[in-house]
């Protein structure tokens, strides 16, 4: 295997270098995190919806988690890492087994009660959390979904961890992740984020024990073009 390259953010050259937002570099990362709590606590979270809308992540979300893609049939525990505003609670609701238990959480307030007047449904439940450093018990989710999360660690090791400690051995993982092309450089610049490496996060993943099973695109175009991000299913060794 190749030496597995340092995976925090390092200055980028040239124009997706300069478009890249430097938020996540200056700042130390509780600063950081305050920070990006009140940016979705603020105007951008409200503009979620909008903006997931316009760029079709609202529309195309219910291509990832179906049946014949992230299929959670069968799941009896899911979570949403990250919720946002419920943009795929909305379909993990839609095809989980009627006794599954949903659970979400977030680092923001204001985007869980986004969630819940978005979801209206008593089977999720909402917590306050830190991708790092998770309230929950080892080996407990049979599944995960984890959307725009990891982006907002300046090293994604101790979130991976997080979600892998969580997760049952076989469990599956649902990936979202800002990749380093112009577009995602756009998105980094927009929601103040890092960008990943592709080939870089499957080593990090493989390391901290999820392996890559299949990537996703939302659409062909999506794949011809490289949009859309990193989206990849996993499983827990």
């Amino acid at each position: 295997m190749p030496e597995l390259q340092d995976p925090t953010p390092t200055k980028k050259r040239g124009l997706k270098g300069a478009i890249e937002s430097k938020q996540l570099s200056r700042r130390t990362f509780d600063n950081y995190r305050t920070f990006i709590k009140d940016h979705y606590d603020g105007l951008a979270g409200k503009l979620t919806s909008f903006t997931g809308f316009v760029t079709g992540h609202e529309t195309l979300a219910g291509r990832l988690i179906r049946p014949s893609a992230f299929d959670v049939r069968g799941c009896k525990r899911i979570l949403d890492a990250g919720c946002g505003n419920g943009r795929y609670s909305k379909f993990l609701l839609r095809w989980a087994d009627p006794d599954a238990f949903l659970t979400s959480f977030d680092l923001s307030e204001r985007m869980l009660k986004r969630s819940r007047r978005r979801l209206k449904s008593p089977r999720v439940t909402h917590v306050a959390a830190d991708l790092t450093r998770l309230p929950y018990p080892d080996a407990y989710f049979d599944a995960v979904v984890c959307g725009w999360v990891l982006e907002h660690l300046p090293d994604p090791r101790p979130g991976l961890k997080e979600l892998a400690r969580v997760m049952q051995s076989g469990g599956k993982l649902l990936l979202l992740v800002t990749e380093d092309t112009l577009t995602g450089s756009m998105c980094s610049r927009m929601w103040h984020c890092r960008t990943y490496n592709r080939e870089e996060l499957k080593r990090v993943c493989a390391d901290c024990g999820l392996q890559w099973v299949r990537p996703y695109y939302f659409t062909r175009l999506h794949a011809w073009f490289r949009l859309g991000g990193i989206i990849a299913e996993f499983r827990r060794q």
